[in-house]
């Protein structure tokens, strides 16, 4: 059977460059790997989303054509990426995202810059380096005003551009960040999404503050073992939960306080017990509708809530009137300005955070990657090694 045919039912549009990558590929779900033929082009190894479903909708693909780095860009020689929620809910699809098939997912990029793209400058091919998973439009009055985290034309890797869950992947020079010798690949690949929303969420949202208290749902997670330990670094005491008895030691050892189960436990009554009845000063929540309630009560007079996530739903109603009598703050956040990594990176080099890894898998075990986030049974982050 030629190459070209592989495992494909019928004809094939081939690939273009991946990051216009727009044909209908027409492939078996239940397949595992496919082959391309391009010639002489130069390919690459990728894990390529064909449709909306679940993880049997990814694919590893043994021949991708490269992409070539455009004006102010380079590509980048992937050596880890992680695995996140935003991952799961790009899979599975959700109203508003639209994503053109066939697909790369991946924000994590930690790699070594293999070749630089016309303009680049301050950058050598071979440096190791992590990269800043937004890419900002360098144009929009929020850019022009030093806030490029906000811009209105925001692209996302792995969302509007494709991402890591390959060998190869271009991003623009200035997004790039030094990799210190002595920091991995692999934990370096945890920082981005997960590392990144978690410190801009304490630190340059919420402003949390030593001796304040913090309540993190769902702490087993990626963001929830960052901030644990982001809160314990401030100086501030710590209420996690987790839905897993089993991962209490863990969540001690990263210096939680006090660790809750909502499945057993009232995390109301529970958190107004420790609190002396006051109410934490901090909730970070990327739940959703499911917690919410429980977060918003919880909140002592002059409180804030940090939103960062819709893992069960989009929306909720709450009480306007409570909120400005206890002077409440409702703050919602996604990742985070290229300065803050440059800062939560520094701590890791310094040894003074450690970003929690369950396990390494390599790329072509993706699917696996997912159902074992799905399966909750994760403490930490999943990361995949090209």
């Amino acid at each position: 059977m030629p190459r070209s045919e592989g495992i494909l039912r019928g004809d094939v549009e081939r690939f273009h460059d991946p990051d216009q990558i727009g044909d209908r590929v027409d492939f078996d779900p239940r397949a595992c790997v496919v082959h391309f033929d391009f010639g002489a082009m130069r390919g690459m190894r990728a894990v390529v989303l064909h449709g909306h479903g679940g993880p049997e909708r990814l694919a590893f693909v043994e021949d991708v054509p490269r992409p070539e780095p455009e004006n102010g860009e380079v590509l980048i020689r992937v050596r880890a990426t992680s695995v996140n929620r935003v991952d799961l809910v790009v899979r599975e699809g959700y109203p508003g995202i639209e994503v053109r098939f066939p697909h790369i997912l991946g924000a994590d990029v930690a790699g070594v810059v293999e070749r630089l793209g016309p303009g680049v400058e301050g950058v050598r091919e071979g440096d190791r380096v992590l990269a800043w998973p937004l890419v900002a439009c360098g144009r929009c009055p929020l850019c022009a005003r030093g806030r490029p985290g906000l811009c209105v034309n925001w692209q996302y890797l792995g969302l509007h551009r494709h991402g890591a869950y390959a060998e190869h992947v271009r991003v623009p020079a200035s997004s790039l960040i030094p990799l210190p010798e002595d920091v991995p690949f692999e934990e370096a690949a945890t920082l981005p999404v997960a590392g990144l929303t978690a410190y801009h969420a304490l630190v340059g949202v919420g402003g949390l503050q030593r001796g304040e208290t913090l309540l993190v749902w769902g702490a087993s997670g990626g963001v929830g073992t960052f901030a644990v330990q982001i809160a314990k670094r401030l100086g501030a005491r710590v209420i996690a939960t987790t839905r897993a008895d089993g991962k209490r030691a863990q969540l001690e050892a990263l210096g939680a306080d006090w660790v809750l189960n909502p499945r057993r436990e009232d995390v109301e009554a529970a958190v107004r017990e420790l609190t002396g009845g006051l109410g934490v000063d901090v909730v970070l929540d990327y739940v959703g509708p499911a917690t919410f309630p429980t977060s918003f009560k919880v909140l002592r007079k002059g409180g804030r809530l940090l939103l960062c996530g819709i893992l069960t739903g989009r929306e909720v109603a709450f009480s306007i009137h409570q909120t400005y009598l206890r002077h409440l703050s409702v703050l919602g956040l996604y990742l985070g300005e290229k300065p803050e990594l440059e800062a939560l990176l520094r701590w890791v080099a310094a040894g003074e955070l450690r970003p929690v890894i369950d396990r390494v898998l390599p790329l072509r075990e993706a699917p696996r990657a997912h159902r074992l986030l799905e399966s909750g049974k994760v403490f930490g982050k999943v990361v995949l090694t090209c």
